[in-house]
């Protein structure tokens, strides 16, 4: 396969003639759009900063929301959640859920390495159901709420993606996007057990049914996300609710982050496609790209 020439985010920063690797620093922008929904449902976590109830209820028309930040810390957090239950619970779940992986930041600052702040995070994802549990058992208005989950934690520039739902992963390579992450609905349940094809996916009327999610109710279960390894010196690191890749193939995907110059240029592009369908979903990328 011939390898696309020129790609803006391939080139990593030169290595310094001090003979000690450079400090590992991440470039990372957000954007999210509300689409043709009447609530905002998706939340993030970026440097410490998240969509607060106001900050939701504000994002009512076309215009995306972007977040930036460029950080050398020794511990980083990225997240996207995409909440999902009646008129102002989906918002609530993926708040609340990105509330409680932001109070786990500062325990993540202790860890030691990649493995210790997975645990952490393990931990920090369990409390989030159980919260977002309890808060739909106090108000019926918030009954059944609950929210898919992606999360990227780095460690001295090594990382690990988690996830629960059908938000996902992707890692592009600088000629196509690889998916990190298997949703956990039943259609992709369906396709493991080889009783559907992927051609015959699309007519499944369950397919896109969430059989594991924060906020799920069943005694007796703890939340525990999956996790998957990844090198961010080999391309960039998108995460993003299902609006982005229900909307656009891999492929599509692909051609906009290769041919934007900015990650911050790439975001826009991903989350504007997408409202531009009719009846489009809440959209949200959030795009990580490692620096020397």
């Amino acid at each position: 396969m011939k390898t696309r020439q020129g790609w803006p985010f391939w080139k990593t920063s030169p290595a310094t003639t001090t003979g000690e690797p450079p400090a590992p620093t991440v470039n990372a922008v957000c954007v999210t759009q509300i689409g043709g929904r009447p609530n905002h449902e998706d939340n993030f976590l970026l440097d410490g900063r998240w969509l607060t109830p106001d900050a939701q209820a504000q994002i009512t028309s076309g215009q995306p929301v972007c977040v930036e930040a460029v950080s050398s810390r020794r511990v980083q957090l990225y997240a996207v959640c995409d909440g999902m239950g009646g008129h102002q619970a989906g918002e609530t779940a993926s708040r609340i859920c990105i509330e409680q992986l932001h109070a786990a930041e500062p325990q993540l600052e202790s860890c030691g390495s990649l493995d210790q702040a997975v645990d952490v995070l393990q931990k920090a994802v369990a409390q989030a159901d159980k919260s977002i549990c309890a808060a739909g058992s106090a108000d019926a208005g918030l009954r059944s709420m609950g929210t898919t989950l992606v999360l990227a934690v780095l460690v001295e520039g090594q990382c690990a993606v988690l996830h629960a739902g059908d938000s996902r992963a992707y890692l592009f390579d600088g000629e196509k996007v690889n998916q990190l992450t298997r949703d956990h609905t039943e259609g992709q349940r369906m396709l493991n057990l080889g009783l559907l094809t992927r051609r015959e996916l699309a007519d499944f009327p369950a397919r896109k049914n969430l059989i594991r999610y924060v906020g799920r109710q069943e005694p007796g279960y703890v939340l525990r996300a999956d996790i998957s390894k990844v090198d961010l010196r080999q391309g960039i690191l998108l995460l993003c609710s299902d609006g982005i890749s229900d909307s656009l193939p891999d492929d599509r995907i692909a051609d906009i982050l290769y041919s934007e110059s900015s990650l911050t240029d790439a975001g826009m592009r991903l989350v504007q496609e997408v409202a531009a369908a009719p009846q489009a979903d809440n959209a949200t990328a959030l795009l990580l790209s490692l620096r020397g």
